[in-house]
C-alpha cells in the first residue's frame, strides 16, 4: 500500500508540472482558488510551558518545643478547617500555666491587702506601686504561658491538604521547626513559568489562557493571568504564574507540567491567509498573489507578523475584500490571466 500511494503521489506531481509547462506555453488563463481577504482584530498567543502549584502553601509549626505526644495524620490527606493534626506532651505546658495562674492569684492577694492599708504609715506609695506592678507582670506571664498552651497544639488553618509530614510521635521537637507543609484548598492551583523579554511585554494582568496537562490528555482547563515578574530571574526570563479556573472534581497533584496558550488582551489588526497562498517568504515579509482589478494576477509583498496554525498572520500590504490566491499561486507570474472558479464552471 505504501509503495502504491507513493506512486500515486508522484505520478500526481508529474501531472501538475506537465500541465503547468503546457498552460505556460500555451499563455491560457491559469485556474485558480480564490478567499476573500478579511481583516480581524488578532492578538498573537504566547505559549508557555511549566509546572502546576498550589497557590498558597505553609509550614505549620509549634510556638514552642517539647515531646511529641500524638500525629493525627498522614501525608496527602484532606483536613477541614480547625481540625487536629498533632500535639505536645502537654504535663509541662499545663504545669507552667498553673504556676503562672498562682503567681498572678498570690499578687492580686497581696495588692488588695496593700490597698487596705493605703493611708497608713505602714504603707509606703512606693510599696503599693511595685505590688500593682507585680500584678501586672504576672498577668502577662499568665497570657504567654497560656498563649504557648494554645500553640501547642496544631490545627488546620483552612480546609486543605497534607501536602508533607516531617514529624513522628515521641520526637523531641523544637520551637518552630515545621511539622507539616500545607496547602489550602481555597486558595486554587496555579501554573508558573518563565517567559522571555518579548512576550512579557505583551502579556497583561487578567489575560485569559487554556491549561492542558500531560497527566489529563484530552483535558483543558480556563485559566488567567494573575502575576507579572518585575524583573527577570537569573535565566533572564520573566516568571508569569496563571491562576486556574475551579476544576471541580478533576483530580489535580503539584508537579504536574502543564501547557498553556495565553491570548493577550493587546490586539492588531491583521488578516489570516492560508500559507498555501505564500510563494515566498523573507524575513518578517512575504509575497502572495492577489486578483488584480484587471482580472489578472497580481503580485504583492506583504508584512508577516507570525505563522499561527496554518495561516499567515498578515498586518500589512492587504486590504479588506481583496481575493487572495490560495491554490495555483505557484503557476502564477504577475499580470497572468486568470480562471477564476465562476469562469471554470462557465467555461468547463
Amino acid at each position: 500500500m505504501l509503495s502504491v500511494s507513493r506512486s500515486a503521489s508522484s505520478g500526481l506531481i508529474l501531472f501538475w508540472l506537465a500541465f503547468s509547462a503546457m498552460v505556460q506555453a500555451a499563455g491560457a488563463p491559469v485556474p485558480v482558488e480564490t478567499l476573500p481577504v478579511v481583516v480581524q482584530e488578532y492578538a498573537r498567543p504566547v505559549r508557555i510551558s511549566g509546572v502546576l502549584e498550589n497557590k498558597s502553601e505553609q509550614n505549620l509549626a509549634f510556638k514552642v518545643g517539647g515531646l511529641l505526644r500524638r500525629v493525627a495524620v498522614d501525608e496527602g490527606q484532606w483536613v477541614k478547617a480547625g481540625q487536629m493534626l498533632a500535639s505536645l506532651d502537654l504535663e509541662e505546658i499545663d504545669a507552667q500555666v498553673a504556676k503562672a495562674e498562682s503567681v498572678l492569684s498570690n499578687a492580686e492577694r497581696n495588692l488588695e491587702r496593700f490597698r487596705s492599708l493605703q493611708g497608713s504609715d505602714a504603707l509606703s506609695v512606693e510599696q503599693l506601686q511595685r505590688a500593682e506592678t507585680q500584678v501586672e507582670v504576672a498577668r502577662s506571664d499568665l497570657r504567654v504561658a497560656r498563649f504557648n498552651q494554645r500553640h501547642s497544639v496544631i490545627l488546620a488553618p483552612a480546609d486543605g491538604r497534607i501536602l508533607k509530614r516531617f514529624v513522628e510521635p515521641n520526637e523531641m521537637v523544637a520551637n518552630g521547626k515545621p511539622a507539616f507543609l500545607f496547602a489550602s484548598k481555597q486558595a486554587g492551583w496555579v501554573l508558573r513559568a518563565g517567559v522571555t523579554d518579548r512576550d512579557i511585554v505583551r502579556l497583561s494582568l487578567n489575560d485569559t489562557a487554556a491549561v492542558s496537562f500531560d497527566a489529563l490528555p484530552g483535558q483543558t482547563f480556563a485559566a488567567e493571568l494573575s502575576e507579572l515578574a518585575g524583573r527577570a530571574d537569573q535565566s533572564q526570563t520573566f516568571e508569569v504564574e496563571l491562576r486556574l479556573a475551579g476544576n471541580g472534581s478533576t483530580p489535580l497533584l503539584a508537579g504536574f507540567v502543564g501547557h498553556a496558550v495565553i491570548i493577550p488582551a493587546q490586539a492588531q489588526p491583521a488578516a489570516l491567509v492560508p500559507v498555501a497562498a505564500m510563494v515566498r517568504a523573507a524575513k518578517g515579509e512575504a509575497e502572495v498573489f492577489v486578483v488584480g482589478a484587471d482580472g489578472r494576477a497580481e503580485k504583492r509583498s506583504v508584512r508577516l507578523l507570525v505563522l499561527d496554525e496554518g495561516n499567515m498572520v498578515v498586518t500589512d500590504g492587504l486590504s479588506a475584500g481583496e481575493q487572495v490566491i490560495v491554490s495555483g499561486a505557484q503557476f502564477l507570474t504577475d499580470g497572468r490571466e486568470l480562471a477564476l472558479p465562476a469562469q471554470t464552471a462557465d467555461n468547463p
